[in-house]
């Protein structure tokens, strides 16, 4: 089963894109919002054919010509998406949507169908889980189908 928003499949981007993010943006985005995320906003404005953009902490999703783009979203980004969300300033400038690896994906298969990452590993690390800023971009994903 792949990615599906608003009943359309997601594919995943193969390069990468460079936004500016402006103070205007920054004024008319809303923190808490991934439609509405100043970088959200960049997007459409600056990408050829794109109507909607959603920014999560770990990925973007751009509507470019009626498809659904996923990029990854760099650490940089993520920390200005974290301030913004719990009412500090976002700084305006460039902004880089990159493509999201294959390894990645493949990991993240493996952990959604229960597979181990390692057989080594006995002891799972406490996950870490950033509060008070917008949804994940996997909160809403349907169950995994287990296959057996």
């Amino acid at each position: 089963m792949s990615k599906r928003i608003d009943g359309l499949d997601v594919h995943n981007a193969s390069t990468a894109i460079r936004l500016n993010v402006t103070a205007a943006d920054i004024k008319k985005g809303a923190p808490k919002n991934p439609n509405a995320c100043a970088i959200a906003l960049a997007a459409v404005r600056q990408i050829k054919g794109a109507t909607a953009a959603k920014v999560h902490l770990s990925c973007v999703y751009v509507m470019i010509r009626g498809e659904w783009r996923r990029y990854r979203t760099p650490e940089y980004a993520t920390r200005e998406i974290v301030a913004f969300d719990r009412g500090g300033t976002f700084i305006p400038g460039e902004y880089d949507l990159l493509p999201i690896s294959t390894a990645s994906l493949v990991r993240r298969v493996d952990r959604i169908r229960g597979k181990a990452a390692s057989p080594k590993r006995t002891k799972s690390r406490p996950r870490h889980v950033t509060l008070d800023v917008r949804e994940s971009a996997h909160a809403n994903e349907p169950p995994a189908n287990k296959e057996k």
